[in-house]
C-alpha cells in the first residue's frame, strides 16, 4: 500500500510542473469555477419558507374570526436571491393591517403582495401559498379582571416542610376579549411546573396559558414563590386544663401535666412555647354512675406554627374529692 501511494505521488503530473505552469493552472481552475458559480447562480430555485402572519388590530376592538398564524410558501428566483433569503434567521414575518373598517375578507393576491414585500428582494415570487381567503371580522374590545390559577405542583424535599405557601405576584391578569368570550372565562391559568425536593426557596417568573386568538392578557408571565424548610421534633409539657368539674367540688388529677410531641420548622423552635398549648380534661364527659376515673384528653389550642402534634398519654386519672 505505502509503495503504491509513493509510485503514485512520484508519477504525479503536479509535481513535474514547473512553478509557473501551476500558477497558469490554478488561475485557470479558479476561473472554472467562477464562471460555473456564475452560470448556476443565474438560474431559477425554488426553496421552502415559513412565514410568520401578525394582524394589527384597532385598539379599540378585536379579531373575532379565525386567522392563520404560520403558513408554508414557496419562492422561486436566482440563486443569487434566494441565498440572501436563505440566510435571513427564522420565519419571514408579515404583519397584515386589517384596521380599515371596510376591509371584510383577507385574498390569496393581497397576501402574496404582502409576502413579497417582507422579502429580502423584489425579484423572488411567490409561488405557492398554503392560504384561503378569509374572512376578517373584528367586534368591539372589552376587559376583565379575573384570578391567576397556579398549575404548579411543589413537593418539599424529605425532613422539610412548607413555610411560605406558594403565592403568585400579581394574583390576577386583564384580559380583553369580545363579550361573549369573557363570559366564559373566570380564571387564567399558568402553564404547568412541577418543583419536586424543595428544600429552600423557589422564586422565578412563570408564563401564563397562551391564549387563542381573540384573545389577550395583560400580562404573559407572573412572578410565583414558595418556601420550604427543614423541620423538627420536640418535646413540650403542657398542664392539663379541667373543665366542666362540679362547682365547689375539689378535685385532684393524674397527672397533671402531658408531654406533647410536636414538630415545626427550625425557625419557630425557639419561638413556640408551653402557654401556647391548651389540653384539655372535661368532667362532663363521665357518664353517672361510672366508677371509672379515667377522663380522654384533648388538644384544643396550639401555635399556627405546629405542623403536627401528638399527646404523649390519651387520658389521665380524675379524683373528686368530697
Amino acid at each position: 500500500m505505502l509503495s503504491s501511494l509513493r509510485t503514485w505521488i512520484s508519477n504525479n503530473p503536479w509535481q513535474k510542473m514547473a512553478e509557473t505552469d501551476r500558477q497558469v493552472f490554478a488561475i485557470c481552475v479558479g476561473a472554472a469555477f467562477i464562471f460555473w458559480l456564475i452560470l448556476n447562480l443565474s438560474q431559477d430555485y425554488t426553496i421552502s419558507r415559513e412565514v410568520e402572519l401578525t394582524y394589527l388590530v384597532d385598539p379599540e376592538r378585536v379579531l373575532i374570526s379565525e386567522m392563520p398564524g404560520d403558513i408554508e410558501t414557496d419562492l422561486t428566483g436566482s440563486g443569487w436571491s434566494l441565498i440572501w433569503e436563505s440566510l435571513r434567521p427564522g420565519p419571514v414575518r408579515v404583519t397584515v393591517d386589517v384596521r380599515d373598517p371596510d376591509r371584510s375578507r383577507l385574498s390569496r393576491d393581497e397576501l402574496q403582495q404582502q409576502i413579497r414585500r417582507s422579502l429580502s428582494s423584489g425579484s423572488i415570487r411567490v409561488d405557492y401559498l398554503d392560504f384561503e381567503s378569509v374572512p376578517i371580522l373584528t367586534t368591539p374590545l372589552a376587559g376583565k379582571r379575573v384570578p391567576i390559577r397556579s398549575n404548579i405542583t411543589v413537593q418539599p424535599q424529605a425532613g422539610f416542610l412548607i413555610v411560605d405557601s406558594l403565592y403568585l405576584s400579581p394574583d390576577s391578569v386583564t384580559i380583553n376579549a369580545a363579550n361573549d368570550v369573557l363570559d366564559t372565562i373566570e380564571s387564567w391559568a399558568t402553564t404547568p411546573l412541577d418543583i419536586a425536593a424543595l428544600n429552600g426557596r423557589a422564586e422565578a417568573q412563570i408564563n401564563l396559558v397562551k391564549p387563542k386568538q381573540g384573545i389577550t392578557l395583560g400580562n404573559r408571565d407572573v412572578l410565583f414563590s414558595v418556601r420550604s424548610e427543614p423541620f423538627i421534633e420536640r418535646i413540650i409539657n403542657v398542664p392539663i386544663t379541667v373543665v366542666n368539674a362540679p362547682a365547689g367540688q375539689r378535685y385532684e388529677l393524674t397527672p397533671a401535666t402531658v408531654d406533647i410531641k410536636v414538630s415545626l420548622p427550625q425557625s419557630a423552635f425557639d419561638r413556640v412555647t408551653a402557654q401556647e398549648f391548651r389540653v384539655v380534661a372535661d368532667v362532663g364527659t363521665m357518664r353517672d354512675g361510672s366508677f371509672s376515673p379515667s377522663l380522654p384528653l384533648v388538644l384544643v389550642e396550639q401555635p399556627k406554627e405546629v405542623v403536627s402534634a401528638f399527646l404523649a398519654l390519651g387520658v389521665v386519672t380524675y379524683y373528686g374529692m368530697q
